[in-house]
């Protein structure tokens, strides 16, 4: 008899050690199944907010061109880094502006340029959000955004980033010839075609365009802009 109880004891256990080995793997098997997804779209969350974090830079941007005096934006990092660089200039009328951008990267690279958003992932660019210019009824107006200022911020935490106004110039243009130098030059070079603008001439990294509009405005829109990491 106590040997009859000893097997059941003993098949019980076996048992039970095979049903929690059936499930370890079973959950393995969910796992590696959902786990790219999972990957995939929490990466796709982060792309998604670092772009909102550049629209509100763009949005700070026109109402600074519009007189106010200051914005501040805070932003999640996403172990990425957001730092302002050189990437090339805007010359109106003989008058030529360096471009400032700032530039997010990580998975990708998310940049303002100029007023204009752009987007780098897997060796193609897009323009997210057009630059300040209007062209309609024979009169351009051609806002320029001169950022000022230097730094980064990388690692986790919280990036501040503070723009401030420092005032506009403005400028009636009598050439009506505009040169974007710009890595994005293929991407302003469309942009430019779709306002009306007649491609000159295309050649390193360098647009050159014109228009018949009777009438330019150029704005220069100076903006001092700083990193700060938290």
């Amino acid at each position: 008899m106590s040997e009859l109880m000893d097997c059941t004891g003993v098949s019980v256990q076996v048992g039970m050690v095979l049903l929690l080995s059936i499930s370890i793997v079973a959950i393995g098997v969910v796992y590696m199944g959902i786990g790219p997804i999972i990957d995939t779209y929490v990466e796709s969350s982060h792309q998604r907010e670092v772009i909102y974090v550049f629209e509100l830079m763009r949005e700070s941007i026109i109402k600074i061109a519009r007189g106010v005096p200051s914005r501040v934006i805070e932003a999640k990092m996403f172990d990425g880094m957001y730092f302002i660089n050189y990437t090339g200039f805007v010359c109106v009328n003989n008058t030529t502006v360096p471009i400032y951008s700032v530039i997010y990267k990580g998975d990708e690279e998310i940049s303002l340029e100029n007023g204009a958003i752009f987007r780098k992932a897997g060796g193609n660019s897009f323009m997210v959000e057009k630059p300040l210019i209007i062209h309609s009824n024979n009169t351009s107006v051609i806002s320029v955004i001169a950022l000022h200022g230097e730094g980064s911020v990388s690692g986790k935490g919280i990036v501040r980033i503070v723009f401030t106004n420092l005032g506009c110039d403005y400028r009636t243009i009598t050439n009506n010839t505009i040169v974007v130098h710009s890595d994005h030059y293929l991407e302003w070079k469309e942009y430019l075609e779709e306002e009306g603008f007649e491609i000159v001439d295309v050649y390193n990294k360098t647009v050159v365009a014109s228009t018949q509009s009777n009438l330019i405005l150029l704005k220069i829109v100076n903006v001092k802009v700083k990193l700060r990491g938290g």
